[in-house]
């Protein structure tokens, strides 16, 4: 995760982390991902009211960046976020795991799938928005 992390902020992009954990949990899935000191922005299920198939948690994390239109930020992960995400107007790209098949990432509306962070790296050049600042 790191590496796909690492890449995003070389082409330019910035990163926000919006997640449906609370702060603390969000902290050690951070040190987890070893993606500490690589996101500028973050939103938990402590800045919002809602988390879990509503887009607020997507809404925070733009307004933390500021300028950034919800058309020209991607989020990837699982079903239900893609869902929420996509209520906020995000694209989504899935990630395959336990909590969700390709095929379950798709009918969510993911716009492409990949097995996983390392997958994504080595296709980072075909993902939409690559190479644009």
């Amino acid at each position: 995760m790191r590496e796909l992390f690492a890449r995003i902020l070389r082409d330019g992009k910035r990163l926000a982390l919006a997640s449906s954990a609370k702060e603390d949990e969000l902290a050690s899935c951070k040190r987890i991902a070893k993606i500490d000191g690589l996101v500028q922005e973050e939103t938990s299920a402590d800045n919002t009211e809602r988390s879990k198939l509503h887009p607020d948690t997507f809404q925070a994390a733009l307004k933390r960046l500021g300028d950034v239109a919800p058309r020209d930020a991607i989020f990837g992960d699982t079903p239900h976020s893609a869902e929420a995400a996509s209520k906020a107007g995000l694209r989504t790209i899935g990630l395959p795991s336990s909590r969700g098949a390709v095929e379950d990432l798709r009918a969510a509306g993911c716009i492409a799938t990949y097995l996983d962070a390392v997958d994504l790296l080595a296709h980072y050049d075909a993902l939409p928005l690559a190479g644009q600042k």
